[in-house]
């Protein structure tokens, strides 16, 4: 009975936000009520259910080489869960370590930069942006 209501995460950036939130968003079946939802998300995560928001999507209209086409229908169930828990297929913080580590090598580099003499340097201020080279 569990297999058929969830369908599967919606992955999105607002998702993501709100995943730090403790919110999480499931794309379900269209015939699916909060209670069957509710079911199914303790049955396979093991985690305690403080609120259900269901949303009803309908499919924008897009234009086709053929003409007109219709996006599918769908049903969003957004899950508000008790704090401190959290859904594995929402990994939130190891993408915020990874953009640190990111910056960090960013920075080495642009010092390695300023470094070097016998190369056309672009140095980049908050206030001016200057060209400059230097020779022996």
């Amino acid at each position: 009975m569990n297999k058929g209501i969830l369908k599967s995460a919606l992955i999105s950036e607002k998702s993501f936000k709100e995943a730090a939130l403790g919110k999480f968003t499931f794309i379900v079946s269209k015939d699916a009520n909060k209670e069957m939802i509710a079911e199914a998300v303790k049955g396979i995560y093991d985690v305690d259910i403080l609120d259900i928001n269901i949303i009803n999507v309908k499919g924008k209209v897009k234009r086709t080489k053929k003409g007109l086409g219709k996006r599918s229908d769908f049903k969003k169930a957004i899950l508000t869960l008790k704090k401190g828990q959290k859904i594995d297929l929402f990994e939130v913080e190891k993408e915020e370590v990874k953009g640190q580590k990111s910056n960090v090598k960013n920075q080495n580099d642009k010092a390695k930069i300023k470094e070097d003499k016998n190369t056309k340097v672009t140095v980049r201020d908050k206030r001016t942006v200057s060209n400059r080279t230097t020779s022996k």
